[in-house]
């Protein structure tokens, strides 16, 4: 019995020792630092800002009648926004981990709620829909709010 407890205290020491020793050896590797992809983001005349909020506040008031197509307006809306102002394709090979953190936000928001809104079967349930127009608002506020900042500059 103490025999055993002996050899696994051992191995356990062992153990130890050569994960501290990889640990170690991984941390004086040098690594290159990943370049963060900066999207030049384009600035939005006034009008297109009015523009774009008319189409937002008509796309959010028929989500009551009409929650699907609210919802394909509101992706349609904001696939147009994002264009205009530089962001790439959701269908392009962008890794969110290349953008800054702004921009990945931006673009998981997106991403989440383009795949809701992808389902077309007529089968998503109102509360994913709503989910949805919540990801595109929060898309919406971002880009706009960066083109008027922009603009402003």
């Amino acid at each position: 019995m103490v025999t055993t407890l002996v050899v696994i205290v051992v191995v356990l020491l062992v153990a130890a020792g050569v994960v501290g020793y990889l640990v170690e050896r991984a941390r004086q590797q040098e690594f290159a630092p990943r370049p963060i992809r900066v999207i030049d983001l384009r600035p939005l005349p006034s009008e297109r800002v009015r523009d774009y909020r008319g189409d937002w506040v008509a796309a959010q008031a028929r989500f009551v009648d009409d929650p699907d197509g609210a919802v394909r307006a509101a992706d349609t809306l904001v696939e147009r926004l994002m264009a205009e102002r530089g962001y790439p394709a959701a269908d392009s090979e962008t890794n969110l981990a290349d953008l800054t953190r702004d921009q990945a936000e931006v673009m998981q928001h997106y991403l989440a709620a383009h795949e809701i809104a992808a389902t077309d079967d007529g089968s998503t349930d109102t509360d994913a829909l709503r989910r949805a127009m919540v990801h595109y608002r929060m898309v919406f506020n971002a880009l706009l709010e960066s083109a008027v900042r922009q603009h402003a500059e």
